[in-house]
């Protein structure tokens, strides 16, 4: 029904010119404003999202279409210096919060309506800890927020967090070193991305953004840009052993930019038995870690769509650019590496005995369906622990239906494509050069 109250309000703008000049965009606690006269509008072959100007929605993520703007409550928070000033709009019941110095603490008793906390300011010595038990919504309007004392945000909700980067801000986000806390963005429940702002993020005690759960970006999300981790650039969920926790634990792009270096541990882990899902966006890492991963996975990845870049430097001695401990399935999208380091290895399907959540006679298998690959190896054998440097390895079968899959190797203590079970190609090409 939302699909076609959306496409008839855009064919009525098409048909006839209305009184009104803009047009007003709604996602829940935020708009988007639009010219009626001179704005393109279109949407992709389903229907599930459309288009205006260069701005693409999901459907679903669509509350309303107004031609007169909106106005939102909320409860803004303004740092300023080494302080911080919070404001609750007199419709908002169940919230408080507390101040010292730039260290804003808020609790929400609401269980029945959903709450949006606008983060503002700068300051080099504050932080957010928001406490509560139902789901919200976090809007960053240029926010440059460094902690002394733990995390910079932390969200213990346990639900759904929204959050927003509104378009053309740039947000900034770092936290202490030698803290306890988990990460410099943390949140307890499942994290949602979205926004055609910036987020620059720094880890300095653990990783740099993680969520207990599932960590999705949306179709909509900007750039997020990592710049260090003294762990994990993000992390996602802490699994276990039963199934139903590995899909609590998923880490999904479906759009985006996102840049990772100076990890020192993996760039993206989606934790014990977590899954992976790259839909779409851009994705660039950079390995400096011995035995680090771009993505690390100890269940399943999926890619559909989207771009995935990775650079494994020299000193990224037995890393990968992609691996999985079970199962990985290439359907679309682009992946480029480079394999400099020594026993590194581009992607790999590893097996995993000690997997006892997923069948075991799938664990090391690379299923390549459409995705096109093209690697560059440079790296050899690392002697000490006589790691091998492959390009892509299956420790199991590798299957491939369609795409092309090339890899450049320039040493001659490299492999470009290794296979220890069957190498099953029914379509697309395999090249070495």
């Amino acid at each position: 029904m939302k699909k076609i109250l959306i496409a008839a309000i855009f064919a009525a703008l098409q048909i006839a010119a209305t009184a009104q000049t803009k047009l007003y965009v709604c996602e829940k606690f935020d708009y988007d404003s639009y010219n009626t006269t001179d704005s393109e509008f279109e949407f992709n072959a389903d229907k599930t999202e459309f288009t205006i100007d260069d701005d693409t929605y999901e459907v679903a993520d669509i509350d309303s279409i107004l031609f007169e703007k909106p106005e939102f409550p909320c409860v803004k928070v303004v740092w300023g210096g080494n302080s911080a000033t919070v404001n609750i709009d007199s419709s908002i019941t169940g919230v408080t919060a507390s101040t010292s110095g730039g260290h804003v603490t808020i609790t929400s008793t609401n269980t029945t309506d959903e709450i949006l906390y606008v983060l503002e300011g700068a300051s080099t010595d504050g932080s957010l800890t928001l406490n509560g038990s139902y789901k919200l919504t976090i809007h960053l309007n240029g926010l440059t927020l460094h902690s002394t004392k733990g995390a910079a945000i932390d969200i213990e909700c346990g639900k759904r967090i929204e959050l927003k980067m509104l378009k053309g801000t740039i947000n900034t986000l770092s936290d202490c070193s030698n803290g306890e806390q988990k990460a410099a963005l943390y949140t307890k429940g499942h994290l949602e991305i979205k926004g055609k702002g910036t987020l620059n993020v720094t880890g300095n005690s653990k990783h740099a953004i993680a969520a207990k759960e599932y960590l999705q970006l949306k179709s909509s999300t900007g750039t997020i840009n990592i710049l260090g981790a003294a762990s994990d650039g993000i992390h996602c969920g802490k699994g276990s052993k039963l199934a139903t926790d590995a899909e609590n634990c998923q880490f999904i792009m479906n759009g985006g930019t996102v840049n990772i270096s100076n990890c020192l541990s993996d760039c993206i882990d989606a934790d014990d038995y977590g899954s992976m899902h790259i839909n779409g966006g851009t994705l660039n890492m950079d390995i400096s870690q011995e035995d680090g991963c771009g993505l690390k996975c100890d269940s399943i990845i999926y890619m559909t769509a989207g771009d995935i870049t990775f650079n494994i430097t020299s000193t990224g001695l037995d890393s990968h650019g992609i691996r999985s401990c079970y199962t990985s399935y290439f359907d679309g999208g682009t992946i480029t590496g480079i394999v400099a380091a020594n026993g590194s290895k581009g992607i790999r399907g590893r097996a995993n005995s000690t997997n006892t959540v997923y069948n075991s006679t799938n664990s090391g298998n690379l299923y390549f369906n459409g995705t096109d690959v093209n690697l560059t190896v440079s790296g050899g054998q690392n002697t000490t622990t006589n790691s091998n440097c492959w390009g892509i390895r299956a420790d199991k079968n590798l299957y491939q239906t369609a795409g092309d899959l090339t890899v450049t190797v320039t040493n001659s203590a490299a492999v470009g494509i290794s296979v220890k079970g069957t190498n099953s190609k029914t379509g697309g090409t395999q090249t070495i050069k």
